[in-house]
């Protein structure tokens, strides 16, 4: 009998079946190499680490098919192999409560077996209960209703620049280090406090619910919660609501992700008036939630809301005029004053600011910067800038009352704002990539900006747009400016001090605040930071200089 014939192609054949895999694995390390020695501006490190894992996935993805349908394995190592892949991905799934991801989109897995962060909650709040009485000094209703320099009663402060009026801070941490007055659970999302005097307000995810919540800053005692049904969950940023309430003339103003405007009692938290501003405006809510804070001046509560999808509709169309850009509500009754604009929102809030064409409204929504007439909504320019994802998040900030600078994943801008007639002209005066802020807010000192380009601090120029220096990874967290020197909350929850010096980066204090992911804006009131992010939040006493006197904020 005659042997069979191999055929040469064969054994060529077998040698690139069981190389596939080792040239998934290497074109995989490749892309991924690739995708971390590019220069920074071509990709974020978001865009990386999402690519980098999808070249994993499909190289998993690669190797699985050859092992099932090429490796020529025998058939009961296959079933073992698909039973062992099945067995531990159910147990992953079941294992895992939750998952979130940072700016960079690193993944942080909250399995089961932790105490979840109700129950953690629930524990706290019972311990207050079985304490006794909540304090009442916090809830002073003349204190409230008439704020001082110092307080910090709506988003980033008095005019939404993170500049923080109060003693000067000590510049050494090594001997005096920030004393930690307390620390908490509380509910989830990325909102931040408003703070007058001993009361400091912010809106949580507390289960099925948002909820508005008052507390006595120097106990950490909640006062009052104003709760209603609302959730807003998104896979990757997670659940819970994301703008920072306002306290005004003894109310507290709050927006919640799916769009509910509360008006409440800040003594009491008993709601005045509620409006759902995507209803009311027949808009759509953001991939990422209502997560503009609201602004209250003159009487008036402004607010950037979610989509216009009647965008286009004929003129003669009555529809067409239901859904706007911006719109202003009676701050006492909720009344809709006006709506203006068209443009669909995106993260950052609504500002007020004084510039030649008078108070304006500024929005910084997902089309680019626009100007309202503040006293009737009318319509006075817009500048065009767009960013991945139509997240423009970062506060627009005024150098003076005819320029602008303006900041997002697509690189920075000074702008002048110049009447021409009735027209309006929006000229850069520079624009480039040196500083990219994702979603953290630049403040300004000196005649420079500085801010997390890409989750590391930078100064640049403020003349010419020229990069000092760019140094100090503290990811996607967020910044405020007390004097010369910059309170940086990280947002991996550390809270350092840093000097607002171009010629040199100096780092002069640094300590673990609290754990885990932490986008939520802080607040600095006197010398009390406080702090918070999805799952605790805490008061921090900062040590002042000897004698000190309060800090007001320089020119630009």
């Amino acid at each position: 009998m005659s042997s069979p014939s191999i055929s040469p192609a064969q054994p060529l054949i077998g040698l690139k079946r069981r190389a596939v895999p080792l040239v998934a694995v290497a074109l995989a390390l490749a892309t991924i190499v690739g995708l971390w020695v590019l220069p920074p501006e071509t990709f974020d490190r978001g865009m990386r680490s999402s690519f980098s894992f999808l070249a994993v996935v499909v190289m998993l993805l690669v190797i699985g098919f050859w092992f099932f349908f090429l490796s020529g394995a025998r058939r009961s190592i296959k079933l073992v192999t698909l039973a062992v892949v099945v067995a531990l991905w159910g147990t992953s799934m079941a294992a895992i409560r939750r998952v979130t991801f940072s700016g960079d989109m690193k993944p942080t897995f909250d399995f089961r077996w932790n105490p979840s962060r109700e129950a953690l909650l629930d524990a706290r709040l019972a311990e207050q209960r079985a304490a006794g009485e909540a304090p009442s000094a916090a809830l002073n209703a003349e204190r409230i209703a008439h704020l001082t320099p110092e307080d910090s009663a709506q988003y980033r402060g008095a005019k939404r620049d993170g500049v923080v009026i109060g003693p000067k801070l000590a510049r050494d941490w090594s001997e005096r280090p920030p004393k930690l007055l307390w620390k908490q659970p509380c509910g989830g999302g990325y909102a931040g406090f408003a703070v007058v005097g001993d009361l400091a307000v912010t809106i949580e995810q507390r289960r099925e619910n948002e909820a508005i919540v008052a507390y006595d800053v120097p106990s950490g005692r909640e006062l009052w919660a104003h709760e209603y049904p609302a959730l807003f969950h998104e896979a990757m940023g997670g659940d819970g609501p994301r703008a920072t309430p306002a306290i005004a003339e003894g109310r507290v103003y709050s927006l919640g992700a799916t769009g509910e405007l509360v008006c409440v009692d800040a003594l009491t938290g008993n709601k005045i008036w509620n409006k759902n501003i995507l209803t009311e405006n027949g808009a759509g809510n953001l991939d990422w939630g209502m997560s503009g804070s609201p602004l209250v001046a003159n009487g008036l509560v402004f607010v950037n809301p979610g989509t216009q999808p009647i965008k286009g509709a004929s003129q003669n169309d009555a529809a067409a005029h239901k859904s706007a850009a911006v719109l202003a509500y009676d701050a006492a009754t909720g009344e809709l004053r006006w709506q203006g604009g068209e443009g669909k929102s995106s993260y950052a809030s609504p500002d007020l600011f004084a510039l030649d064409s008078g108070p304006t409204i500024v929005t910084f929504d997902a089309v680019g910067l626009a100007g309202n007439d503040a006293a009737t909504g009318h319509d006075l320019w817009r500048f065009p800038w767009v960013s991945d994802f139509d997240t423009n998040a970062a506060q627009p900030l005024m150098i003076d009352s005819s320029h602008v600078i303006l900041s997002s994943a697509a690189g920075c801008a000074l702008l002048k704002l110049a009447k021409n007639g009735e027209a309006w002209e929006l000229t850069p005066e520079w624009r480039n990539r040196a500083m990219k802020c994702s979603y953290a807010n630049p403040v300004i000192y000196d005649g420079h900006l500085y801010g997390l380009d890409a989750g590391v601090l930078e100064c640049i120029d403020l003349a010419k747009g020229d990069r000092k220096w760019r140094k100090g990874r503290y990811e996607h967290g967020q910044i405020l400016l007390s004097g010369d020197l910059i309170l940086v909350l990280s947002e991996k929850g550390e809270l350092a001090l840093v000097e607002a010096n171009p010629k040199e980066f100096k780092e002069l204090g640094l300590i673990q605040a609290i754990d885990g992911k932490t986008w939520n804006n802080p607040a600095l009131v006197g010398r009390r930071a406080l702090v918070r992010n999805h799952l605790e939040m805490a008061c921090y006493e900062l040590p002042v200089e000897e004698s000190s006197s309060t800090v007001e904020p320089t020119a630009p």
